[in-house]
């Protein structure tokens, strides 16, 4: 499949846009749902997957090799999930909550994630670059090294911060489990 890929991304960078949209098929669901946990909203992440697409396109002639083109689609998604949850951070995650608490239930802009409430709450808790490594390692399957490409920091770092932030979403996944839910 990765030189079913290769080509795709030569062909769009050489401007068909047939290939990149095919490339777009590929990648759709999981950007979308690590635009869905990073923004905790599907409107967010509709309107950043969105933009990070019409970006990708406009900028994939800058694109020097192929086979990096799914780490620079999601490095344009990061900075905007970023730009998006920052912009409407009134209206960000924690609405779930306030509808959870006065209805009872969880909202309908979350039915189709298949994530329980409880680590919705605990990812909610992490910090936006904490949320943004839990999600790329676990949603996206990178590792540290690709990770710390994708952010701009060292991969020591990316590292000690996923264990520090898995380990914060266990003991607050302990402690709702202990509470009863």
């Amino acid at each position: 499949m990765s030189a079913q890929i290769n080509e795709l991304v030569t062909l769009a960078k050489n401007g068909d846009a047939e290939a990149f949209g095919e490339l777009y098929e590929i990648y759709y669901k999981e950007m979308y749902y690590y635009a869905c946990c990073v923004t905790g909203s599907n409107e967010l992440a509709q309107d950043a997957v969105s933009e990070a697409v019409l970006a990708a396109f406009r900028q994939i002639g800058s694109l020097k090799k192929p086979e990096a083109f799914k780490g620079w689609l999601f490095k344009i998604l990061c900075a905007s999930c970023k730009r998006h949850y920052t912009e409407n951070q009134h209206k960000k995650a924690f609405v779930y909550l306030d509808s959870e608490e006065n209805s009872g239930e969880e909202p309908a802009t979350d039915d189709d994630l298949d994530v329980s409430l409880d680590l919705k709450r605990a990812l909610s808790e992490l910090a936006d670059d904490e949320r943004e490594i839990v999600m790329l390692s676990t949603v996206s399957g990178y590792r540290s090294r690709e990770i710390a490409e994708i952010l701009g920091i060292n991969a020591a770092t990316v590292r000690s911060k996923l264990r520090r932030s898995l380990k914060k979403m266990k003991n607050m996944l302990e402690e709702t489990t202990a509470k009863g839910g």
